[in-house]
């Protein structure tokens, strides 16, 4: 072998012993390993008695920049091979000639250059990873990856920024410890259904990261397996929808309530009137309803301006919807008239919540006014057997019942007949 072919490889014997004679045609030697570095060969001299430090001591002083040799003038047993290898030691050499001493370099050789590709394979697999990271850090959209206890595996800048935590504080730890319980307890209920289920899951949620940040998400996430069907992991995306929910909440929010007083309008109001009708036919209920006039509106508007009136009509909403309890709904049916309807339990108190809505809003909202006492109201009431009538006609009977009462005074209730 000649000696181009271990170019680059340089050795030192250690404590001070001799470089052997078969290295006498080697292209160099050095005496100090550290300046050498990398690619260099690290000879020492053993006794077949002794299990010296010097290869325990080497390794943890160089680490693997060095191929260790261990060199003996005698042979070692097998036994005493596997310990020179426990302590550290690469290869084992018997000083029996040249052609064996180039053999030993060959195979440092070798070592380096198995050593300098696993290293350039890694530094290009790093660069890529870091060119992947910097890519999801520049996305707006919060990703992440986790192993199948739970554990992020991997995230961008907008993950860690939603949990307010650097990313360092986010991998290797569970949601668990990231957010309040609530929160973390129905992300891992999730995670354990895609786990049972497989594949990819889709679907909007809350996410309660902060006592004052509620944020909506459309969740997107899929189960990680390898080749053979193993799980690895859960990787998910998380689209930030708040803004959407709330434009929703708030076109929901004018589509069934009344602009001013915030009580539903008709619309609603016979919307949730069907459903609680198909509810009592099946259990044979009877309900409520009930027509609701403020009295002497008008001359509140003539007489103190209509900024007087509206203040009005949302100050006795307010108490109308005070007295609202499970199976009961008012609404504002148009002008200072409301529709209110009773079903189940409420609807045999129909009576006695609307005697004290009536009466709380002739103490707090009424005002004189030239035509009388304005601001109270004048109730008129029906039960009815869904069943056998519908609503219409029997909100013509309460409203004929209204008419009764603002005949005979206002600021009363009449029952329909």
């Amino acid at each position: 072998m000649s000696t181009e072919a271990l170019s680059g490889l340089y050795w030192y014997a250690a404590h001070g012993e001799p470089v052997p004679g078969e290295l006498d045609v080697a292209p160099t030697v050095v005496r100090d390993i550290r300046a050498v570095g990398a690619h260099a060969v690290l000879l020492l001299p053993i006794q077949p008695d002794l299990a010296g430090t010097g290869p325990a001591h080497a390794r943890a002083l160089h680490g693997q920049s060095v191929y260790i040799v261990a060199v003996s003038q005698f042979p070692v047993s097998l036994a005493r091979q596997q310990q020179l290898y426990d302590e550290g030691v690469d290869d084992v050499h018997v000083l029996e000639g040249r052609q064996a001493m180039f053999a030993c370099l060959a195979r440092a050789k070798r070592h380096f250059q198995r050593a300098h590709g696993a290293e350039t394979a890694r530094s290009a697999l790093k660069a890529q990873l870091d060119l992947l990271q910097d890519a999801l850090d520049h996305l707006p959209t919060p990703i992440y990856l986790k192993d199948v206890a739970g554990q992020y595996l991997a995230c961008n800048t907008a993950f860690a920024n939603l949990l307010s935590r650097p990313r360092e504080e986010v991998i290797g730890h569970r949601l668990e410890g990231l957010a309040p319980p609530a929160t973390a307890d129905k992300h891992e209920s999730s995670d354990a259904h895609l786990r049972e289920v497989g594949g990819l899951m889709c679907y909007e949620t809350d996410v309660c990261l902060h006592d004052d940040d509620q944020r909506y998400v459309m969740l997107h996430k899929a189960l990680v397996t390898d080749e053979q069907g193993k799980q690895r992991g859960i990787a998910g995306v998380m689209i930030d929808i708040t803004e959407r929910k709330r434009l929703e909440a708030r076109l929901m929010n004018a589509a069934e309530r009344d602009p001013l007083t915030d009580a539903y309008n008709r619309r609603k109001f016979f919307e949730l009137a069907d459903q609680a009708i198909t509810d009592a036919i099946r259990h044979s209920e009877t309900l409520c309803v009930a027509a609701i006039d403020v009295d002497h509106f008008k001359s509140i508007n003539d007489e103190f301006g209509h900024a007087e009136g509206d203040i009005t009509l949302c100050s006795i909403v307010d108490i109308l919807r005070s007295h609202e309890t499970d199976g009961m709904i008012v609404a504002r049916a148009g002008g200072e008239e409301f529709f209110a309807l009773f079903f189940g339990a409420a609807a045999a108190r129909a009576e006695e919540i609307l005697q004290a809505m009536r009466t709380e809003i002739s103490h707090y909202c009424q005002i004189k006014t030239a035509a009388g006492l304005a601001g109270t109201i004048s109730i008129g009431m029906a039960s009815f057997d869904p069943a056998a009538e519908n609503i219409d006609r029997a909100l013509r009977r309460a409203d004929a019942a209204l008419y009764h009462a603002k005949h005979n005074g206002r600021n009363r209730l009449s029952r329909a007949k």
